[in-house]
């Protein structure tokens, strides 16, 4: 015989509607694996609402079988008995969403406090825009030149950033959390750290409109830069507005996903050392002029995106 491979299955193959101890099993499953955990809270409620459902569809009927000879209280009884545990089948199977949509609330709602061991932190990895075999389990790593960028381990600084991020609440705050990383790469290209800044405020709308992936994780793309045929990481699906020929319209793309916000700038840097945006690089010290010369390098396509970036730059670093 078989054995049961890990708890959730375990849970899937007991599972009745009779069954009082499954609250204290999800709890237990919550210890090991919180995701598994709430998934199974939103199947519990996926079923108490098909419940509901199944029984205003028997009440509905009701008045038909008032004269039904077959119509008694033992039959309701097992009737119900039947409806409870078919909307417990069902749920599990999926086939409505809701569990699944109400998963991905308690998701952003509920996720675990960052570790800051970094030793046990689950990777949640979207699909990879090319597989190169590369494993998703990403060793620990050491980046200094920065005050911000200690030896830590790979999760403790993904927590840290993740962090930085979602405590962003003014643009000020946006400002500070991304300086210290615009000054490092901004040295390396000539450039300055003001226009990247200001770049990447305009992407992500301060930090508010930061691309996640369907979990709530953020990519770190502070960029907006897209995961094209070249792109050998992992990646996030959108929805994104492009304009063509002045007309803005919605489409769905892929975005490059990083594992910190320091990748973020250094990947910008690598983008940028392609030959179309070679005159940008050469007036990199001129941030006006640079920013000018990536939009019309094709950097992106709204027709006033160097007049929104310099806006900005105007604003905020006088």
């Amino acid at each position: 015989m078989n054995t049961i491979p890990n708890d959730l299955t375990q849970m899937q193959v007991q599972q009745s509607y009779t069954d009082l101890n499954q609250l204290n099993s999800i709890k237990q499953l919550g210890n090991k694996d919180q995701d598994a955990a709430l998934k199974k809270i939103a199947e519990q409620f996926e079923s108490m609402f098909m419940q509901m459902m199944l029984k205003s569809m028997r009440a509905a009927n009701d008045v038909f079988a008032k004269d039904n000879p077959l119509n008694s209280f033992e039959v309701d009884f097992h009737k119900d008995n039947l409806d409870n545990q078919m909307s417990l089948s069902l749920s599990e199977s999926g086939r409505l969403g809701l569990a699944d949509a109400l998963f991905r609330q308690l998701k952003g709602t509920y996720a675990p406090e960052p570790n800051i061991t970094g030793s046990n932190v689950t990777e949640n990895n979207d699909t990879p825009a090319i597989n190169n075999g590369a494993s998703n389990n990403v060793p620990d790593r050491t980046i200094s030149a920065n005050p911000y960028r200690d030896n830590t381990s790979f999760y403790q600084k993904r927590d840290q950033d993740t962090l930085a991020l979602n405590a962003i609440k003014t643009p000020e705050d946006f400002i500070k959390a991304v300086t210290p990383y615009a000054k490092e790469i901004a040295e390396k290209m000539g450039a300055d750290y003001k226009a990247l800044v200001a770049q990447a405020a305009l992407e992500t709308g301060w930090g508010e409109h930061s691309i996640k992936d369907r979990y709530g994780n953020h990519s770190f793309n502070l960029f907006n830069i897209k995961a094209d045929s070249r792109w050998q990481g992992h990646h996030v699906n959108v929805s994104t507005l492009e304009y063509k020929d002045g007309v803005a319209a919605k489409e769905s793309a892929n975005f490059r996903r990083y594992d910190s916000i320091a990748e973020s700038f250094e990947d910008y840097q690598q983008f940028l050392q392609q030959p179309r945006y070679q005159q940008a690089l050469n007036v990199a010290g001129d941030s006006h002029a640079f920013i000018k010369e990536l939009h019309q390098a094709g950097y992106a396509t709204d027709p006033r995106y160097a007049e929104k970036v310099e806006l900005i730059m105007d604003k905020y670093f006088q």
